[in-house]
């Protein structure tokens, strides 16, 4: 029976262009995480200033999350997976927000939003996991 290891990381990014996407990953995770913090305003009807913070954040972890999807896909381009969910997460962070928008006439969209919240915070620290392994690999040489 034969095992099979991880394959060695053999690109070459520069540690700023892995420092780069770690940061830029984290702030998608802070904005998330305070997605969920304004989400729960609302759900506790506080008032509209919760629907406002959370629309705003929204836009910006989806600015935030092409900014890392960018920095993966052209200066990561030996880590074809970090290139590949980053872009997955960019895109379901744009479904999400057009779900978002939408619950406001379809309420029942909430039963696919709050679900797919969980999967994007899934992803990103899944991708913030796989980004440390460059930078170990960069760091040790």
């Amino acid at each position: 029976m034969t095992t099979r290891t991880q394959p060695a990381i053999t690109h070459h990014a520069s540690p700023g262009a892995v420092r780069a996407f770690s940061m830029l990953n984290g702030l998608v995770l802070l904005g998330i995480l305070l997605q969920g913090v304004w989400a729960g305003g609302l759900v506790s009807d506080l008032g509209g200033a919760w629907r406002v913070l959370h629309g705003v954040t929204g836009g910006l972890v989806v600015i935030l999350a092409l900014a890392a999807a960018a920095v993966a896909v052209t200066r990561l381009r030996g880590e074809h997976g970090l290139a590949t969910w980053s872009v997955a997460l960019f895109v379901l962070l744009i479904i999400q927000s057009g779900l978002g928008a939408a619950t406001r006439s379809a309420s029942a969209l909430i039963l696919i939003h709050v679900p797919l919240a969980m999967l994007i915070m899934g992803l990103g620290v899944y991708l913030s996991v796989a980004g440390s392994r460059p930078r170990r690999s960069v760091s040790a040489r």
